[in-house]
């Protein structure tokens, strides 16, 4: 009796724990995810709403041409917008597709709850249980975490993107009309990680700047820039 009586009680504190964990699994705001692949890394959030914002670096160079065939296949193969997807170059090398594709399914099958802290240009990303996955510096690039100094980040995801016509480079034997783009993801009121020729990206302590070769002076996309930072919410100050 006394035997059976344990295994009741037992039976009833591993409910009550289960229940417990699921309720504070529900007060996070985000699910987050993180994978690599090659030389491809990719860090996925999800917000309450089922907005999601991906961040994918890549050791290898991706012209637009490149990162818009990664994107399509990406949006054919999970629920994902465009404008939420940054797909950025941080070295030089022959594009590899497939490990950026892969990257970011994996990543994105890896979502579990977390949360997430903003500080000195810094995002780091925390699982459920409390273990640091990944954090996003200031020029957007993936790395291995450090302690955090800021604070707790809340708020849905926004994210918008422009494709700009335009004339190329600084330099005259570069010239001829290509295509720019222009992107701007926020995260809650805290962050946003924009992406744009550094010459139209200008440094803010709200910012993670993914910025692009310069370009020419050209209000095409100046006005790209200013649309994007308000379909997300305005210029941070």
């Amino acid at each position: 009796m006394l035997r059976r009586s344990l295994r009741r009680l037992a039976g009833c504190f591993a409910i009550e724990l289960a229940c417990a964990f699921a309720a504070l699994a529900a007060d996070y705001e985000f699910q987050v995810g993180y994978a690599t692949y090659g030389q491809a890394k990719s860090l996925a959030i999800e917000d309450r709403r089922g907005n999601r914002a991906i961040i994918t670096t890549a050791a290898f160079s991706l012209p637009l041409s490149v990162a818009e065939m990664i994107a399509a296949q990406v949006m054919a193969d999970h629920r994902v917008e465009r404008p939420g997807l940054l797909i950025y170059s941080v070295a030089s090398g022959e594009p590899v597709p497939q490990q950026a594709r892969t990257a970011i399914g994996a990543a994105l099958g890896n979502l579990n709850p977390g949360y997430l802290i903003f500080g000195n240009g810094r995002l780091t990303v925390f699982t459920y249980g409390g273990r640091c996955l990944i954090a996003l510096t200031a020029e957007a690039s993936l790395e291995d975490c450090t302690v955090p100094n800021g604070d707790s980040v809340h708020g849905t995801i926004r994210s918008a993107y422009r494709v700009v016509e335009t004339t190329r480079g600084l330099q005259t034997r570069d010239a001829g009309i290509y295509s720019v783009a222009v992107q701007a993801i926020a995260i809650g009121n805290r962050l946003i990680i924009f992406s744009a020729p550094e010459n139209f990206a200008q440094p803010n302590k709200r910012l993670i700047l993914a910025v692009t070769p310069a370009i020419g002076d050209d209000p095409r996309v100046a006005d790209a820039v200013g649309q994007v930072f308000l379909r997300v919410g305005g210029r941070p100050q």
